[in-house]
């Protein structure tokens, strides 16, 4: 299960580490991943405080997309710096934009690949219209004919079964 953690226990590990303290420390006493404290750091680094602040929900444009890919397969920047300059929280965020590059081209960013969010439904029945009573008799009529029919089938299946109790 992913753990979310709050920005005051960010900053607090942040200043521990900016006091003195090894990551690898750090890490072990608080039972973060190391990872996730270094990024935390960069963050920190780069953004100050705002870099430790949860980033939920972001759109990005085409252009914003394209630049931060650019930079990452050009090697100018490393993933986790391409990340931090273009202040992407998640470096799988910037390797799923890459991926979708790679595979579909700049459209890949403008219409959704895959699995649809919503699975199509059927059309909600229309509220069905008050019978008039011609069609109301006419609908009982339907019913007592089947249910007429049915009587008629079980009759049929049950005389041979009779008929074998009368002769014993």
């Amino acid at each position: 299960m992913r753990k979310k953690y709050l920005a005051e226990f960010r900053l607090k590990l942040v200043m521990e580490h900016s006091n003195g303290n090894s990551i690898a420390g750090l890490s072990k006493k608080h039972k973060v991943p190391r990872t996730l404290l270094t990024k935390w750091i960069g963050h920190y680094k780069s953004l100050g405080v705002d870099g430790l602040l949860p980033k939920l929900h972001r759109h990005y444009s085409t252009e914003f997309k394209l630049a931060a890919i650019q930079s990452y397969r050009n090697k100018e920047l490393s993933l986790r710096d391409c990340c931090l300059h273009y202040n992407i929280p998640s470096d799988s965020t910037l390797l799923s934009w890459l991926m979708k590059y790679e595979k579909y081209g700049v459209d890949g960013f403008g219409e959704q690949h895959g699995r649809p969010r919503v699975m199509n439904r059927p059309p909600s029945k229309k509220k069905s219209i008050p019978l008039t009573r011609i069609e109301e008799l006419e609908k009982e009529i339907l019913y007592l004919k089947a249910e007429n029919e049915l009587l008629k089938k079980l009759d049929a299946l049950a005389r041979p079964k009779q008929a074998q109790n009368k002769k014993r």
